[in-house]
């Protein structure tokens, strides 16, 4: 199974959050771009436009669209492919994944599938200066093979070496906080010794 949508572009990640009393919240334009698309996603399913069954086994939705499901049967998770063309003004406006997940998020929750089961991105970017958008493709997977790698034509440089593992930093202490009796021994222990 397969969904299309022409999406607006979204935000950059470089504007999808700001900080507020301390703490990193969605920004206004990132706001404003999921609630509309949320809402957009609504009237589609309340229209009959975006077809979604809430799966009771993945199977059910390949057999109905004739796939084969010999494989199918003890999977219990939903696989998605996306691939997201990025229509710019120009092709040095921004960095083609700084779009990505805000979208990946939007679309997996329409979809009522956990980003987590993403298994595949294709980014690509594109020049339209009369019309930028974004156009989405999501695919349905009957299975992934997690064990698979992925077509070498040669060999890769393992850089892994070069990175050493982040050392953890000891935990701070907690706040500490003003005993008076330990002070004033302290403070009495103090004079003590300096009689």
């Amino acid at each position: 199974m397969q969904w299309r949508f022409i999406l607006p572009l979204p935000p950059s990640i470089n504007h999808q959050y700001t900080e507020r009393d301390g703490r990193w919240v969605l920004s206004r334009e990132a706001w404003h771009y999921k609630t509309h698309l949320r809402k957009a996603f609504k009237k589609l399913k309340a229209f009959g436009k975006l077809q979604i069954k809430q799966l009771d086994t993945v199977s059910s939705l390949f057999t109905e669209f004739g796939s084969p499901n010999s494989e199918l049967s003890t999977q219990d998770e939903i696989f998605l492919r996306l691939r997201l063309e990025f229509f710019f003004k120009t092709a040095h406006r921004r960095d083609l994944d700084n779009g990505l997940k805000i979208v990946q998020d939007l679309v997996c929750e329409a979809l009522s599938v956990d980003d987590k089961n993403v298994v595949a991105v294709e980014l690509i970017k594109r020049v339209d200066p009369q019309n930028p958008r974004l156009e989405v493709t999501i695919s349905a997977l009957p299975c992934w093979d997690f064990s698979q790698p992925m077509l070498q034509t040669s060999s890769a440089l393992d850089l892994r070496p070069f990175v050493p593992p982040l050392k953890l930093k000891q935990s701070k202490p907690s706040k500490r906080t003003f005993n008076l009796a330990k002070w004033l021994a302290e403070k009495d222990d103090e004079g003590l010794m300096q009689s």
